[in-house]
C-alpha cells in the first residue's frame, strides 16, 4: 500500500517518531542491550513538579555536544480528544492521528472528505474500525467537533536545534499526557544518542509508565557510564533498569 504524503513526510523526517509506535518489545538484560540497534534508555527523574523536571531537561540539553555536523532536533507528541485539538493549532506544522471507532467511521469519512487530500482518507480494518493521520487544520478540527469525541494524538516534525516549540508544547498541553523528544549527540558519542520529556504519566519506554513527569536518557548500549554521569551532572539519578531505546 503507498503511503499518503502525511505518512511519507513522517516517515522521511520523523523515523525515530514512527519507531516509537511500534508494539512495545520487552525489557531485555542490560547484558543483552549491547548486541541490539537500539539504544539503551535510562529513567533518571520522576516528580510531580513539572517546572523541576523541565528544568532537568533544559540542563541536559546544555551537555549535549554542538560541535559536531549531526543533525539534532526536537518532536513532540500529545494525547488528547478530537474536541480539545484546538489549542493545538498554535504549533504548526502539526499532524492528527486517530484510531476511530467502527460506529464512528462512517461519519469521521462524511465529515473530513471537503478537507482532506485523497492520499489522507481514513483506512479501514476488518473490524470496521478505521485509521487516520494528517495535517491538522482549523477546517479538521471544525468537522471533528461536529462528531463525539475520539481519541487523538497530536505530533510535530522534528524541528532542528535550537527552537522553542519544546515550550509551545508544553504551554498547551495542560493536564494531557505528553511527551518531547530531543535527538541529540552527546561528547564523542554521535549514535542512539538524546533525552526525553513525559509529562502527566506518558508513557515512553518503560512500562507501565510512572505518575508525573519523567526525564530519560538514551545513550549507546555500551555507554551505561554515561547515562549515570549525565544523571548526576543535571541533579538526577539512574532509576532501575535500561529499556531498549529507540
Amino acid at each position: 500500500m503507498e503511503m499518503s504524503m502525511v505518512q511519507s513526510r513522517l516517515a522521511g523526517a520523523g523515523s525515530d517518531w514512527c519507531a516509537k509506535k511500534i508494539a512495545r518489545i520487552p525489557v531485555p538484560p542490560a547484558e543483552r542491550l549491547r548486541s541490539m540497534g537500539n539504544s539503551a534508555v535510562y529513567r533518571i527523574h520522576t516528580s510531580d513538579d513539572l517546572d523541576v523536571a523541565y528544568a532537568m531537561a533544559e540542563r541536559l540539553l546544555g551537555h549535549r555536544s554542538i560541535g559536531c555536523r549531526c543533525p539534532q532536533d526536537v518532536s513532540a507528541q500529545a494525547e488528547t480528544n478530537t474536541h480539545d485539538l484546538g489549542r493545538y493549532l498554535s504549533i504548526r506544522p502539526v499532524f492528527v492521528s486517530l484510531s476511530i471507532p467502527a460506529r464512528l467511521l462512517g461519519q469521521v469519512r462524511d465529515v473530513l472528505e471537503p478537507h482532506l487530500p485523497p492520499d489522507d482518507r481514513p483506512s479501514q480494518y476488518r473490524d470496521g474500525s478505521g485509521y487516520l493521520i494528517t495535517d491538522m487544520t482549523t477546517e479538521v478540527v471544525a468537522a471533528l467537533r461536529q462528531l463525539p469525541p475520539i481519541g487523538a494524538e497530536v505530533s510535530t516534525p522534528e524541528y532542528p536545534l535550537p527552537t522553542t516549540s519544546a515550550d509551545t508544547v508544553l504551554a498547551v498541553a495542560n493536564t494531557e499526557p505528553a511527551s518531547i523528544s530531543w535527538h541529540t549527540c552527546w561528547p564523542n558519542e554521535h549514535n542512539r544518542s538524546g533525552f526525553e520529556l513525559a509529562i502527566n504519566g506518558a508513557e515512553l519506554w518503560h512500562a507501565p509508565a510512572p505518575a508525573g513527569h519523567s526525564v530519560y536518557v538514551h545513550v549507546h548500549p555500551s555507554q551505561s557510564k554515561l547515562a549515570h554521569d549525565l544523571a548526576a551532572a543535571v541533579g538526577g539519578q539512574v532509576m532501575g533498569e535500561p529499556a531498549l531505546g529507540w
